[in-house]
Order: C-alpha cells, then sequence, then structure tokens
C-alpha cells in the first residue's frame, strides 16, 4: 500500500507502527491549507525521519494526493481543514484514516457524510482510547452482562496544557475543547453501551486559559442516550505539569447490577456477584490502524465511519450550545 499524510497537528502516529511492520510505502507529506512555514512541517518531516520514513514534501496537499494516488491518506491537518481534506481523497475512492473532529461545523460534517455515502473509500476516525487494554476489558464485561442494563456513565478527560501551537488559540481555526477533547468521551460511552446519543446541554470556558486567546480550557456536557441512559463528560486542559501521565482518562459506568469504573490506567468491577470490589485483568492491547486495514480488506470491526460520524455530531452539538449559552449570558 502507498500512503501520504497530510498535516502534523494531531495523531498520525497511530499509524506508524502498523505501516513500519507492513512495510508499506510512506510516499509524501504536505502541509494543509496554511503553508508548510506556518504549520512546522519540516518539522513533521524530520519526525517522520528519526522514525524511519523518506515522505516527499509538497506545499499543496490536493497536488499530493492527484501526483501520488495513494491508497490511504493519513488526514492530521489543522482541525479546520480535516473535512476538506477527507472529501477531496474519497472524491478519488482513496481510503482515509482521519484526525477529530471530522469537520469543525454540522454544515461541514453533513458534506463529509455525504462523501462517504458515494465513495468506495472507507473511512476511520483517529479515535483510539477505545483500543486501549482497560477499555477493551469494559467492553467485554458489559457485553457479558456483568453490570447487569446500563443506567448510567460518566467520564472525564484531562489534559496538561503545555505550550500549544498558534492555532489553538482561535476558532477559526481550533474547533473547542469539546470537539478536541472531550470527543473520546463521547466516543467511548456510545461504544460502551451500544446506545445513541439523543439530546444534550453543555457548557466550556476560556477563562484563565493562559493567554491562548479565544481556545475553550474547561468544560462539561450532559446528555441522554437511547432507553433514557445519562451520560456525563467533562474536559480540561488544566492537569498539573509535574502528573506522570499527559492525560487523566475515567469512566464510571453504572448499570442494575453493578458498576465499573476506568481509574489510573485500571479497570475494577463493583457487584454483589463478584464479592465486592475487584481489579480486573485487562485485554490484550489493540492497534487502531491494523484494524483499519482489516476494513479496508473488507473485515467486520466497530470502528465504523458512522461511529466516528456521530461522536463528531454529538461533540458539535455540544459545542455549539456551550457557545450560545455563553453568548445568552453575555448579551
Amino acid at each position: 500500500m502507498k500512503i501520504v499524510q497530510i498535516g502534523g497537528a494531531g495523531h498520525a502516529f497511530y499509524a506508524y507502527n502498523a505501516i513500519k511492520s507492513h512495510a508499506f510505502d510512506f510516499a509524501a507529506l504536505s502541509c494543509g491549507s496554511h503553508g508548510i512555514e506556518a504549520e512546522g512541517t519540516n518539522a513533521t518531516l524530520a519526525d517522520l525521519q528519526r522514525r524511519g520514513f523518506s515522505p516527499k514534501l509538497y506545499s499543496d496537499w490536493r497536488e499530493m494526493i492527484d501526483s501520488e494516488k495513494p491508497d490511504i491518506v493519513i488526514v492530521n491537518p489543522w482541525f479546520n481543514d480535516i473535512a476538506d481534506c477527507a472529501i477531496y481523497a474519497l472524491d478519488r475512492n482513496i481510503n482515509v484514516f482521519c484526525e477529530k473532529p471530522l469537520a469543525h461545523d454540522l454544515e461541514k460534517l453533513t458534506e463529509l457524510e455525504a462523501a462517504i455515502a458515494n465513495s468506495r473509500g472507507k473511512l476511520a476516525g483517529m479515535l483510539e482510547t477505545r483500543y486501549e487494554p482497560t477499555f477493551t476489558a469494559a467492553k467485554k464485561l458489559i457485553g457479558e452482562g456483568m453490570i447487569g442494563e446500563i443506567r448510567l456513565m460518566d467520564s472525564r478527560k484531562s489534559y496538561k496544557l503545555g505550550k500549544r501551537p498558534d492555532f489553538y488559540k482561535s476558532r477559526d481555526t481550533y474547533c473547542g475543547i469539546i470537539p478536541w477533547v472531550a470527543i473520546h468521551a463521547i466516543d467511548w460511552m456510545m461504544w460502551l453501551s451500544g446506545k445513541r446519543y439523543t439530546s444534550v446541554t453543555a457548557a466550556h470556558s476560556s477563562r484563565a486559559n493562559f493567554g491562548n486567546g479565544t481556545m475553550d480550557i474547561t468544560s462539561a456536557a450532559l446528555y441522554t442516550m437511547t432507553d433514557n441512559v445519562i451520560a456525563t463528560v467533562t474536559a480540561d486542559m488544566l492537569r498539573p505539569s509535574k502528573a506522570t501521565t499527559h492525560g487523566d482518562d475515567r469512566v464510571r459506568v453504572v448499570g442494575t447490577e453493578g458498576i465499573l469504573e476506568i481509574t489510573d490506567g485500571a479497570l475494577t468491577l463493583l457487584s454483589d456477584n463478584s464479592g465486592g470490589k475487584v481489579v480486573v485483568p485487562n485485554e490484550p492491547a489493540r492497534d487502531i490502524f491494523e484494524d483499519f486495514l482489516n476494513v479496508i480488506d473488507g473485515g467486520e470491526s466497530d470502528l465504523t465511519a458512522e461511529s466516528a460520524i456521530e461522536a463528531t455530531r454529538w461533540a458539535l452539538k455540544a459545542r455549539d450550545y456551550a457557545d450560545k449559552a455563553n453568548l445568552e449570558v453575555n448579551v
């Protein structure tokens, strides 16, 4: 297979181990629409070279796609470019491994849905958390009925702020903390429960964001799901710099017969049948890009374009609700 990559703003590295193990041709790299210098594309190229790849550098991603005619495009630019890049590739029946959120607004998401429906190419979102051993183990226990009927889920995403690129400072190029950070939890709650979202209310704030323009730094969303499941998620970029890990992912899944919790990289089950609270062994780690390759080959997977679209849709709905709420408060 021939692989190309657009941009270096996200999690393209999810694909690199599988590309190397299969000895695929990592043929080319380009910036998004903002230019090589603005996007630091030379630094991205240097990183790829350190990893043992030798892609040709392009300054125009459309030219790269049309010249290289790849089998897979890794879409990884500034967030306002994601949907346009994915649509362009899908219109040419090219497979797309796509950073999230898949689109910057609901109108563009509708355009992307149409491109997916009309393409022979496959699309997967970079929603990797569901491949982590604790989340895989939780999914298995829920499928086995270990906690009965799910009634409530509560999730948390907390990241270190660090020094963010300048494009985070403007909504024109950064989509907001809910579509960028909370979307992982939005995806994993849908995946773990097997339910779909039906409504949302939300809030976010850019106060005390350490001079990062309009960037939201805290958020909370309250969802209802099918079968009246209640799901909440908070997201922040205020994790202390001295914390041992960059991120802190937590989820509590409450069922009629027990409770599952993922905290500090460990899964616990609390139920009468388990005799109290027990630590659950992890499932083997899985590789998201390997799973995408399986999808391309016609295999079965729950890594579907539809699931990525739905996670994006409900992240954008939450962000838009929070924007409107802030506007009404400030009038």
